[in-house]
């Protein structure tokens, strides 16, 4: 009888970080998933033939609600008897390091997709610091998704376990077979925003929040703009304004500025990678930056942040240019760079792909996660 391995998440919305790798482990254990109700949690276990269980969980700190999420978990847990519980996104791994301990699972693997405490000052950072602290205790053992955050934890004394990084990092890897340059053409994109040919295109994909960088971003190209006229930024991705709301005026530039181009959320990201010739993604943290692996997969090299989680992949003047996040004044010195050097942008394009294919290739990240978690359970 295979052993119960159940995979938690926060929201619905993260259980794709598992798409596909799912069927590799269902191999060895029977796999089931949790997570707060929403539309993924259906597609994912229709599309994996596995069992789903729904419990209500809030991102933000809520004690009166997260209490009750701890009570779900714990009888929810004593009823299915998971072998090994795998705790994802931040509140989630909280509960359910807690309610694993409280049932004595054997087993409880807290998988660190980033460090929601950094860009955060005072009491809210050291609270955030505190509940990194209690996951790492509660956990039998934790994995980070990237070098950075396996060393930030060590920096800051969050955990005292040793901390496991699977290869190179990452959850579930690139399908190169999917990010394929050669299978997509970003022509009908540009034609159908108006840009043109020779247009020189910086592009962002991801939640349009202030700590993705996307104030600094506008804000750089505002100026950049009224000096160079073949410039466009080509926006993807969805509006957050209950969290962590843009500007004012970012939001005014965003509409009203002509070479600015909001495409808002679009569920195939592919043509508008191929529609760019730089990828823009000056964030103030990040755990491993998904987005980046991407661009680069399909060959488009990126202006990123230099900080933990982005410097895994990125290394400047190879496959992409880094800046201090926060940082307009040298956000615009590098974007200035790429527009005036593109045979260099066009030498880092040509790394992009290799690069990601030696570090994060899927099949091969699923084989040596699989190896690990079978280890944990003998």
């Amino acid at each position: 009888m295979k052993k119960k391995f159940i995979i938690v998440t926060t929201v619905s919305d993260s259980l794709p970080f598992f798409k596909g790798q799912i069927d590799v482990l269902k191999e060895h254990f029977d796999v089931e998933l949790l997570s707060s109700p929403g539309n993924y949690m259906n597609e994912m276990c229709s599309l994996h033939s596995v069992k789903g269980h729904e419990v209500a969980m809030k991102r933000e700190i809520s004690i009166f609600n997260d209490f009750w999420s701890l009570i779900k978990l714990i009888v929810l847990f004593f009823k299915i008897k998971p072998f090994i519980v795998h705790g994802n996104t931040p509140k989630a791994s909280l509960l359910s390091m807690i309610a694993a301990w409280v049932t004595r699972v054997p087993n409880r693997i807290y998988f660190v997709h980033g460090l929601r405490y950094y860009g955060e000052v005072g009491k809210k950072k050291r609270l955030l610091m505190f509940l990194e602290k209690v996951s790492c205790y509660f956990a039998t053992h934790v994995i980070a998704v990237s070098q950075g955050v396996k060393d930030g934890l060590k920096e800051d004394n969050l955990c005292k376990k040793d901390i496991l990084l699977i290869w190179n990092g990452s959850v579930n890897g690139i399908d190169l077979s999917y990010f394929d340059p050669a299978k997509i053409d970003g022509t009908a994109i540009r034609n159908a925003y108006g840009i043109d040919k020779n247009d020189f295109v910086f592009g962002f994909i991801g939640r349009f929040v202030g700590d993705k960088g996307v104030n600094e971003l506008v804000g750089a190209f505002k100026e950049l703009s009224q000096i160079h006229k073949n410039i466009k930024l080509l926006l993807v991705g969805r509006f957050e304004n209950e969290l962590d709301p843009l500007q004012s005026e970012t939001l005014k530039e965003i509409e009203n500025n002509k070479n600015i181009i909001n495409s808002g959320f679009q569920k195939d990201v592919r043509p508008f990678f191929a529609a760019m010739d730089v990828f823009s993604f000056p964030s103030y943290r990040e755990g491993l930056g998904l987005v980046l692996m991407e661009a680069g997969a399909m060959n488009v090299p990126s202006i990123s942040s230099d900080i933990k989680g982005c410097t895994d992949i990125i290394e400047d003047y190879k496959n992409g240019l880094l800046v201090n996040s926060k940082n307009k004044q040298e956000l615009i010195d590098k974007m200035e760079y790429c527009i005036k050097n593109p045979e260099k942008i066009n030498e880092m394009a040509k790394l992009s792909r290799e690069i990601v294919r030696n570090k994060f290739e899927q099949q091969e990240l699923w084989q040596k996660s699989l190896k690990v978690y079978v280890g944990i359970s003998e």
